[in-house]
């Protein structure tokens, strides 16, 4: 839709909103058009240097006469400011008025000046008319989000194999127990053997992170060869699910497959730019990638051509572009849009509060409240993880005006880690760090959570896995360990460490240090203290000393603590001078002490690796000048 033809008719502008340097419009803003008539137009929406561009609503005047009946009209007088009729209307007449009203002519996407895209009567991922029972259905379950609006009647009780794929997939995004997940394999697994090829990179993505089951060992496994294999073989056989993951996993790289960006991005421009796409998909990929490497107007233009082409869950990603380039009102507007059209995630709208929560009157504050505890409640129940993790978040650390409920919390960031939000493992374990609560989460859960959070790809839990990977081991991780992530942790550390048994450092009065093996973590401060003949141990977690240790160390998550005998004074033992000079405050330390870890959580943790030791015995002789002797 553009202006009238016969631009003479334009006869004046007038412009409110936001502007560029020159002065022209640009960003949001209102824009009517005066004709030499009685017709009228205003634009109420975005302009990019003057240009109509991106969402916007178009209105034309319409007249019409309005019949009132003889009280109405007299009522339209004149009122005071009580609100009292002083003077009645009481001219004679035909009790009728002419009446200018705008009405809206298009609601959608603008694209230089030009109307090019309705979004009336539009939805995001709209299942009710869509047949699953051929092979057209695969593009739509492209998009796993869409997948989980999908309404599980249409998808159960089907022998059709693409229906029945469809039933795999469904289970697969929405659920995560164990006998969905056997369900989900078991499925894939018949209908790849049919010849639906977007079965086998279903089941390299659950091998990949450790959801396929075997069924003769009785256990979920991870094998990631077997992963790329099956990528390879969908591909071969022409899956675009295998195409775009592939190349995802090229542009991030994994533990298999080594990073090229740029080959990346041009096969997802190459097929973006195809007149027949096989999938707009392509195209948010290319806008992903875009954003990721700072190419802001291009990935607005991918994003938009997503929206353009009828697909609609990329207007998130756009909106939260302009909230980072400090555009909130473009932000809310296409938030806005984006719930009308059905897209879940959209209804995280009110997290641009956050920063400015202190400062907001109660009265905003309870309205916002209000607002995100009914969208994103709606927005879980429509399958999206991002709001799973926000409502999460605001339980779990008290936000936008929830009340803390650890419980809650740790449910809605269950549902985030399901539907694949997974930095909800973090907010998790965070928590976890914080409240130290086994009602919370239990050290098992812990141990567990923190091993699923490395294999969705958050690999800073690959220090705490490695070190305490015995107890994986003893888990049943033992393989994977030794396949997967002790490779990858070497070539994070190309010091390449060497392990040892779990060791700690003990420190005699004579200045004389040994190592001795004790698996610390597993011990009380009780048997701790039989390690230097000691009942009882005092630890000191910090001081400037073990301090500057830890710093020259560059130990991560964890630093140098140390623990004496509790009874040194009262048994009359020797002046321990280096423990002395490593407790850094003035107090003398008798009898020997231990060298150890400690994490955050203040537990005791040994070394396992020779080099740690080799550093730390190292510092500690130049801190007491040359003091320490190996026994």
């Amino acid at each position: 839709m553009k202006l009238p033809e016969n631009m003479s008719k334009i006869v004046g502008k007038k412009y409110t909103g936001q502007k560029d340097d020159e002065g022209r419009p640009h960003g949001h803003g209102t824009m009517e058009y005066l004709t030499s008539g009685d017709k009228k137009y205003k634009y109420e929406g975005h302009f990019e240097h003057g240009v109509r561009s991106g969402y916007g609503v178009w209105h034309e005047t319409i007249r019409f006469i309005r019949e009132y009946e003889p009280w109405e009209w007299a009522q339209m007088g004149d009122y005071d400011s009580a609100g009292r009729l002083i003077r009645p209307n009481t001219k004679p007449g035909p009790y009728r008025e002419v009446i200018d009203s705008w009405d809206e002519k298009f609601r959608g996407w603008w694209k230089n000046d030009d109307a090019v895209h309705s979004l009336k009567h539009k939805k995001y991922a709209n299942w009710q008319s869509v047949h699953l029972e051929d092979e057209k259905i695969l593009n739509d379950l492209l998009d796993f989000k869409a997948i989980r609006m999908l309404p599980k009647p249409m998808v159960m009780n089907s022998d059709n194999p693409y229906a029945r794929y469809a039933y795999g997939v469904w289970l697969w995004t929405c659920y995560k127990d164990s006998e969905s997940l056997k369900t989900a394999f078991k499925i894939f697994e018949e209908v790849a053997g049919k010849g639906i090829a977007d079965a086998l990179q279903m089941m390299s993505r659950m091998y990949f992170i450790g959801e396929a089951y075997d069924e003769k060992a009785g256990k979920f496994v991870m094998d990631r060869k077997l992963s790329q294999e099956l990528t390879a073989q969908a591909m071969e056989k022409g899956s675009i699910l295998a195409r775009l993951r592939y190349n995802k996993d090229l542009f991030f790289g994994t533990t298999e497959l080594v990073a090229d960006t740029e080959t990346a991005v041009a096969e997802a421009q190459r097929e973006s730019s195809a007149i027949f796409s096989e999938s707009i998909l392509w195209t948010e990929q290319l806008g992903l990638f875009y954003e990721i490497e700072g190419e802001r107007e291009k990935a607005i233009k991918a994003y938009e051509k997503c929206i353009i082409n009828g697909y609609y869950a990329p207007i998130y990603d756009l909106a939260l572009m302009y909230l980072e380039d400090g555009d909130e009102g473009y932000y809310q507007t296409l938030m806005k849009v984006g719930m009308d059209l059905g897209v879940p995630d959209c209804r995280i709208l009110g997290i641009e509060n956050e920063y400015r929560w202190e400062s907001l009157s109660g009265d905003e504050r309870l309205d916002i409240y209000r607002q995100m505890k009914r969208n994103l409640t709606e927005g879980i129940a429509l399958g999206s993880g991002v709001c799973a993790y926000t409502l999460a978040d605001a339980l779990l650390n008290g936000k936008f005006g929830y009340d803390m409920d650890l419980r809650m919390g740790r449910e809605y960031a269950d549902i985030a880690l399901t539907y694949g939000y997974t930095a909800a493992a973090n907010l998790v374990i965070e928590a976890a760090e914080a409240l130290d609560d086994p009602e919370f989460i239990s050290d098992d859960e812990l141990l567990k959570l923190r091993y699923d959070a490395l294999r969705y790809g958050i690999e800073e839990q690959l220090d705490y896995v490695i070190r305490n990977k015995d107890t994986y081991i003893e888990m049943g991780y033992g393989d994977e360990i030794e396949k997967v992530w002790m490779p990858l942790w070497k070539k994070n550390h190309p010091e390449a460490k060497t392990q040892i048994s779990p060791s700690v450092i003990i420190i005699q009065p004579s200045g004389v240090a040994s190592v001795v093996e004790a698996d610390v973590f597993c011990m009380s401060y009780r048997e701790m203290s039989q390690l230097i003949d000691a009942e009882g141990l005092d630890a000191v977690h910090f001081s400037g000393p073990l301090n500057r240790i830890t710093e020259a160390c560059r130990f991560r998550g964890y630093q140098i603590a140390m623990y004496a005998d509790r009874n040194g004074y009262a048994k009359d033992l020797a002046d321990n001078a280096i423990g002395t000079i490593l407790y850094g405050a003035g107090a003398e330390i008798r009898g020997a002490v231990i060298i150890a870890l400690e994490d955050n959580k203040y537990d005791t943790h040994s070394f396992h690796f020779k080099e740690d030791l080799e550093s730390v015995l190292s510092e500690i002789s130049i801190i007491s000048g040359n003091l320490l002797r190996m026994d």
